[in-house]
């Protein structure tokens, strides 16, 4: 079994500050707005919160950590940099960092699935808990992954068109080329148009969310 001591969950996001989510801005029809990145993010950090597991969130610019500190307050969580480098570069870079700092289990999602609940991460770390070479991903509609997480680094970040339809497909193979197990959790949308962000306050559970949207896009309609 993980030693629930050992287990870590790195959300990688990027700085509100910092933009981001272009195509869900452009759906919107909206500027950028700073205020629903961090809702975004309060909410998977609400939707993540699990007894005895321990947080990180991996920041991008690096120099927007202290920024993301000041936004979390209280919220159980160490605050780090991410790497340089590609979307994979930077979520292998992530994983090497916790085992290399001794976690047993490392699982990664982004900051945009406001309507995670903690049942998911749960049985994320559950299966690993349970079988060494599994290699746990969380399907995303869009053909990507909203999770994915293991018992030591896989070898599924490279070669990768990011943002494309076949990412899930794509490390699939690439996990059972290395000998991993694959389990998938729940199919979910992560948030990356309006559709999506409606779908996401659907649940009940992106209340930050839900009220930024109460409050910006309900009074155009």
């Amino acid at each position: 079994m993980v030693d629930p001591a050992g287990a870590i969950l790195a959300i990688l996001t990027r700085a509100p500050s910092s933009g981001g989510k272009t195509r869900l801005f452009q759906t919107l029809n909206m500027r950028p707005d700073s205020e629903l990145l961090r809702c975004l993010l309060l909410d998977t950090l609400d939707g993540t919160a699990l007894p005895g597991l321990r947080r990180v969130i991996a920041v991008t610019p690096g120099r927007a950590c202290d920024e993301v500190r000041q936004m979390v307050g209280a919220i159980d969580a160490i605050v780090m940099p991410q790497a340089d480098g590609d979307l994979g570069a930077r979520m292998q870079a992530t994983m090497a960092t916790m085992f290399q700092g001794g976690a047993t289990a490392v699982a990664l999602i982004g900051s945009d699935v406001p309507h995670i609940a903690p049942a998911t991460i749960a049985e994320a770390f559950d299966v690993l808990g349970r079988d060494r070479e599994a290699l746990v991903l969380g399907p995303a509609t869009d053909g990507g992954y909203y999770l994915i997480g293991a018992r030591r680094v896989p070898p599924v970040f490279t070669g990768v068109e990011w943002g494309s339809g076949r990412v899930l497909a794509r490390t699939v193979e690439a996990a059972a080329a290395a000998g991993f197990r694959v389990h998938e959790l729940l199919l979910l949308s992560d948030v990356d148009t309006a559709d999506d962000l409606r779908r996401a306050i659907s649940t009940g559970r992106a209340t930050r969310s839900a009220e930024w949207a109460r409050r910006h896009l309900d009074s155009k309609q």
